[in-house]
């Protein structure tokens, strides 16, 4: 499944890191599988391991509170990943990490 979010199609929801490949990308951590009510937007060079550090930093449980959407972003440079996130999070009307 897709979520369009601005100008990007997201995958997910996920309720299992499982099914998400260890990419670059950018990704969201939402409160439920409808409606996308970001807990955190970030991006990363490894999106497996990351998001399991933050899911667990915030003290959530994937697929229980939580759910993830990925965007991934083969040949984008960090930089252009930090200002996709910063798109994202005017879209959403939240604070930069």
């Amino acid at each position: 499944m897709t979520i369009q979010i601005g100008r990007f199609s997201f995958r997910g929801p996920f309720s299992n890191l499982d099914e998400i490949k260890n990419r670059p990308g950018l990704y969201i951590i939402h409160k439920n599988e409808v409606d996308i009510i970001p807990i955190l937007i970030s991006e990363t060079p490894l999106l497996n391991g990351t998001i399991t550090e933050e899911i667990r930093k915030k003290g959530l449980i994937l697929g229980n509170n939580c759910f993830v959407s990925v965007y991934n972003t083969f040949c984008a440079l960090q930089l252009d990943r930090v200002e996709m996130v910063q798109e994202l999070n005017d879209i959403f009307q939240l604070e930069s990490k």
